[in-house]
């Protein structure tokens, strides 16, 4: 007689995403990398922030932005905005371009254009300070007021400092 519990195995990348969340970087690797192997986007752009932070496995910006490149190629923006975030903050990457400020916000714009609220405020940034684009601050106030629209709570900060300021 079988006994059934009410449960059912999770998915592989349910496993994996869980162990990430809690913290386990090793084992979540270990899970992500087959997984990734095989064309799963959303492990391929995890795997891509656990070698930049060198979570659970070596740091390496170069495989990072492999993983990484692999899972915008599918469509998957939350890749597409950790591209711009390595161009903005990798300590080698950014060195493999002319301007990484320009690739930064090239692929801040593919993301945002897809209403990701992180690239959009990204992006609203790099607007502001002219960097990679050029200075435009209205440009920049119309991406956070998106970032912000998609309940970005920076740039509804950011927004709500500017009114006051106005005032």
């Amino acid at each position: 007689m079988t006994l059934l519990t009410g449960f059912t195995h999770a998915a592989p990348i349910d496993d994996a995403l869980r162990q990430y969340d809690s913290g386990k970087y090793e084992e979540a690797a270990k899970a992500f990398l087959p997984l990734a192997e095989s064309g799963a986007a959303v492990a391929q752009e995890k795997l891509s922030v656990m070698y930049f932070y060198g979570r659970g496995v070596a740091e390496d910006e170069g495989r990072a932005m492999e993983w990484a490149r692999r899972s915008a190629d599918q469509g998957n923006i939350d890749a597409m905005y950790f591209i711009g975030t390595m161009y903005v903050f990798g300590d080698t990457i950014s060195k493999t371009v002319a301007d990484p400020d320009q690739e930064a916000a090239r692929w801040f714009f593919e993301a945002a254009s897809r209403n990701h609220a992180e690239a959009e405020y990204g992006l609203g940034l790099l607007f502001l300070a002219g960097k990679g684009v050029v200075q435009d601050q209205e440009e920049a106030l119309k991406w956070i007021r998106r970032a912000a629209d998609h309940g970005h709570a920076t740039a509804r900060s950011f927004l709500a400092g500017e009114r006051s300021a106005v005032r």
